[in-house]
This record gives C-alpha cells, sequence and structure tokens, in this order.
C-alpha cells in the first residue's frame, strides 16, 4: 500500500537499544485512539502536553505524553510513549500500534510531515538532521542556530526586499501614469544592499563546509620528524606506527577528532625525501596531493636537527596555507616554526588556538551549507544583472524576470518555491524516527 501523508505512523525515536529508556512516537488523526488500546490508564480525556504513567498490554510500563494537533512536533494530533528501552519491550510496543492502524514511519517522515504542516522550513529541517548528528559542541550550536530559524529569517527577510522591488518595477508598468516611471536611484540602491546581505551568507559556506565535514589538517614533513607521533598524542592513541627507522609511513593516516570544539581531520602522511623505494614513492606523491586538497598544511620537521634549505623547498610547493611546527622543542631551542613537542604536549595549546579561529559559532551569524550556496549564488547572479539593466535604462520587464528568478532561488532555500525532487533529496537520507 502507498505510504499517505494522512495515515498514523509509529516509529521508536531515541536511539540504539538496549538502553535505559525508549521513546516511540505515534503522529496523525488516529494516534489518541490508537495510544487507549495499547496504553490501558490512558485517560478518558487526554490533556495536552500532559503525561500520564501506565502500563502497556504487552507487559512494560512508562509514560504516556498527549499532544493536540497544531502542537506537536509534525504539527498532527500525536502521542510520545516512554518504555523501558530493550528491543524486545520497543519491537512490542510499535507492533502492536502497528496491530491497531498505524504504519511504520518512513525515514525523515516525522520532520516531513513538519515542513508540509508549516511548524518547520526546509533550513530547519536541515538543521534537526544537523542536531542529532553533531558531534562536538560547535557543530551543536551551529545547528540549534538554525533549527531556531535564524538562517530562514536571513533569507526570508532577502527575498521579501526582492519581492519589494520587484513591487516597485510592476507598479511602475501597470500604473505608470499614477505614480509615474521607475525611481532607478532606489531601485539601484535597494538591489545593492540586497546583494550584500547575500554576500554576507554566502562568506559563511566555507565555515559551514569545515564545521560539517571536518577542517582537513594535513601533518607532512621530512621522515622522523615525528608526524606520527604528534597524530597519536592528539587523538590519544596509537594510530600510526612510530619506529625511528626513516619511511615507516608509506600511506597516509586520516582520523576525525575534536580540537577546541571543531570537528578536526589530520592527516598522517610519507615523509618528504629523495628514495628509490617504489612503494615509498607512490606514498610521497600522495603526500602532495593531500596537501595540495587540505584546508592547512602543518609542516613538521625536527627542532634538534634544525630548519634546512630542502624544508624551505618542500614548502614552497605548497599552495594552502602552512603552519611550520619545530617538532621536539623540550630537547633542543627551535630557532623557526612554532615550538612543540609531541613527546610532551608542549605548544598544544598554540595550536588549538589557531583552530579555535577558525570558526565564531557565537556571534549568531548562520551558517549556509552545500545546498544553499548554489541557489544564493543564482539569485545574487539575477540580482547583479538586474543591477546592471537599472543602471542602462532596461525595459522593465526584463527587470522582473530577473527578480522573479532571484525570488524563486532564494525560496527554494526555505522552502517556498522548493520542487517535489528537491525536498526528496533533503528527507532522503534521514533516519528512522527522525
Amino acid at each position: 500500500m502507498a505510504s499517505s501523508p494522512f495515515d498514523t505512523i509509529v516509529a521508536p525515536i531515541t536511539g540504539n537499544q538496549p538502553a535505559a529508556v525508549a521513546w516511540v512516537r505515534l503522529s496523525g488523526p488516529d494516534s489518541w485512539e490508537i495510544a487507549s488500546k495499547v496504553f490501558t490508564n490512558w485517560p478518558h480525556t487526554p490533556e495536552s502536553h500532559r503525561a500520564v504513567f501506565g502500563t502497556y498490554r504487552h507487559g512494560d510500563s512508562g509514560l504516556a505524553l498527549a499532544f493536540e494537533e497544531h502542537h506537536s512536533y509534525t504539527g498532527e494530533e500525536a502521542v510520545e510513549l516512554s518504555i523501558h528501552g530493550s528491543t524486545a519491550s520497543s519491537r512490542s510496543l510499535v507492533e502492536l500500534c502497528l496491530a491497531e492502524g498505524a504504519r511504520h514511519a518512513d525515514p525523515g517522515e516525522f520532520t516531513l510531515r513538519a515542513f508540509l504542516n508549516g511548524r518547520i522550513d526546509l533550513t530547519q529541517a536541515e538543521a534537526v538532521r544537523d542536531t542529532v548528528e553533531a558531534r562536538t559542541e560547535t557543530q551543536l550550536r551551529a545547528a540549534n542556530l538554525n533549527r531556531k530559524g535564524v538562517l530562514r529569517r536571513s533569507v526570508a527577510q532577502i527575498r521579501q526586499d526582492v519581492l519589494r522591488i520587484l513591487a516597485m518595477v510592476e507598479a511602475s508598468v501597470d500604473f505608470s501614469e499614477e505614480i509615474g516611471e521607475l525611481d532607478h536611484d532606489a531601485a539601484s540602491l535597494a538591489l545593492a544592499e540586497t546583494i550584500a546581505q547575500i554576500d554576507s551568507l554566502l562568506r559563511t559556506a566555507d565555515s559551514g563546509r569545515i564545521l560539517r565535514k571536518g577542517y582537513r589538517v594535513a601533518i607532512v614533513g621530512p621522515p622522523n620528524a615525528g608526524k606520527s607521533s604528534l597524530l597519536n598524542a592528539l587523538l590519544g592513541e596509537d594510530r600510526s606506527i612510530v619506529t625511528e627507522i626513516p619511511g615507516t609511513t608509506r600511506d597516509y593516516v586520516e582520523e576525525q577528532v575534536e580540537l577546541a570544539g571543531l570537528p578536526i581531520v589530520l592527516i598522517d602522511t610519507a615523509g618528504l625525501r629523495d628514495t628509490d623505494d617504489r612503494v615509498e614513492s607512490i606514498g610521497i606523491q600522495r603526500t602532495c596531493a593531500i596537501a595540495a586538497n587540505a584546508d592547512v598544511v602543518w609542516y613538521l620537521f625536527d627542532a634538534s636537527v634544525g630548519w634546512t634549505p630542502d624544508d624551505q623547498a618542500a614548502i614552497d610547493r605548497f599552495d594552502r596555507p602552512v603552519h611550520v611546527l619545530a617538532n621536539k622543542s623540550d630537547l633542543a631551542n627551535a630557532e623557526y616554526g612554532w615550538p612543540i613537542s609531541a613527546l610532551t604536549r608542549m605548544g598544544f595549546e598554540r595550536l588549538f588556538d589557531s583552530l579555535s579561529d577558525l570558526l565564531d559559532c557565537d556571534s549568531g551569524q548562520p551558517l549556509i551549507n552545500f545546498r544553499h550556496q548554489p541557489l544564493l549564488l543564482q539569485a545574487r547572479k539575477s540580482l547583479s544583472e538586474c543591477l546592471s539593466s537599472v543602471s542602462s535604462y532596461a525595459p522593465d520587464d526584463l527587470l522582473s524576470v530577473l527578480l522573479t528568478d532571484a525570488a524563486q532561488h532564494l525560496g527554494a532555500i526555505t522552502g517556498e518555491t522548493a520542487s517535489p525532487d528537491m525536498i526528496e533529496r533533503i528527507f532522503h537520507d534521514f533516519c528512522i524516527g527522525k
């Protein structure tokens, strides 16, 4: 049977089992009726947002929390049922609900219904997923901003400004005899201000990418500089092999870790040197390719050996930001670079400070994601063309087309003009129960 948005759906909404407690959610027009059949102490007159303790038909006990239509997560009549978090108890309760007429919720269907019922927009739906997947405090803060609607309000304001300019243009066409021709100076000023607002959001694209995918740090340098030791020290475990034999690392080792509250992808690479070893040479080639695609290169050298012309030649080849780290500075004074020690963790605070400066998620500025960026770029392109057309006194109908296009792309970010395919792609990767 095909899924219907009018079905009553059910699914666990808590994480992996077994656990101390689990919650199962019913949402849809028959939620309260089904709850009354599986929960023996269901009240004759349920009160929204009031929890009731009781037992279930399968023998477990817990709380039933009713939500009236328009006041639940999905905007529908809903019930959230708590039970002990064993796999058997959770499965039994879901099966009872299914037997009374509910169906299994599709992945992301609760949040999809919240969007379709106007409880949230698409940016908030994406933020729900980001909140669930957050691994660091910084990711959580950024997700919370968008979940609370900060990005939605920013985009909606820009779109409203575009529609206001469009209304000016259309009024000058339809009522030119009454209100006169378009005020080109006022339109140009409004367009320039709107473009500046879009640019402000676009500047957050790199921060948004880093926050979601991790800031990629390539640890490079000559053999035996301590690259693998540094990786292990930052991870708190022996992830890379460490020996006194040069060229031990033949391939790269990539690990994600939280540093300074940020998701950081650390990549330990093969030591840079001239070698006749074919396998080691391949590893060195990969080192150069990894460094070329990293967000930053940490170039590590041995402070007890000192800075050499080979080190300078190595960093000159990178077109990425490079931080030179003088490892083993507990054994010798570093005359160049940042003094650190992978053994004693000396200088690590400076490394962490350099990472914490990357993002400022406490400023209240929302961060856009990979879906928003091309839509904002297309809206900006249309508005820039419109600004040029206003300056050259192009026909007003051309201005209307460009402004309508910009509004269309901005509306796709929040959902007003999003296509069904776009909406399906957004919710496709949601987990069951969200």
